[in-house]
């Protein structure tokens, strides 16, 4: 059996929208110290005021875990620093018929320069089999 880590495991979910949000509220929920990345302003500013644009997330959630201090919905990649796991909950758009995979590149720029040892990456975005291994991994090993 593992041990329970003794410190909250900070979580970073990239993508606030239907799949990250309630992941990053279900975290907070189970004691995870959360930031919510999303780069839609105005998504982050309403978290911010406890507004919740999910069915599966009511806005008292939101607000419990803004009040107890483990959710924090930002824009800014540097509040991403120093995390344990990162789940990326981006969108996967459909191009001529093959999933575009500018948002997970994206969204692993943005995590590359906060790596650390031991750190967990999460693909949960619908893309093809291989697109961690594929893509995201020679993006992180690239950026220093």
């Amino acid at each position: 059996m593992i041990d329970a880590p003794s410190e909250p495991l900070r979580t970073v979910i990239l993508g606030q929208g239907y799949v990250g949000l309630p992941l990053a509220i279900r975290a907070a929920q189970v004691g995870h110290q959360v930031v919510g990345f999303d780069t839609d302003a105005d998504r982050v500013k309403r978290l911010q005021a406890a507004e919740s644009s999910s069915p599966d997330v009511p806005a008292e959630l939101i607000a419990t875990a803004l009040a107890n201090g483990l959710y924090a919905p930002t824009t800014r990649p540097e509040d991403l620093a120093g995390f344990d796991v990162a789940v990326l909950a981006v969108p996967t758009l459909l191009r001529d018929g093959a999933p575009d995979l500018s948002t997970i590149e994206h969204a692993g720029l943005t995590l590359a320069p906060r790596l650390q040892p031991g750190c967990v990456i999460i693909v949960e975005s619908t893309t093809y089999p291989g697109t961690t291994d594929d893509v995201l991994k020679p993006l992180l090993k690239a950026v220093p």
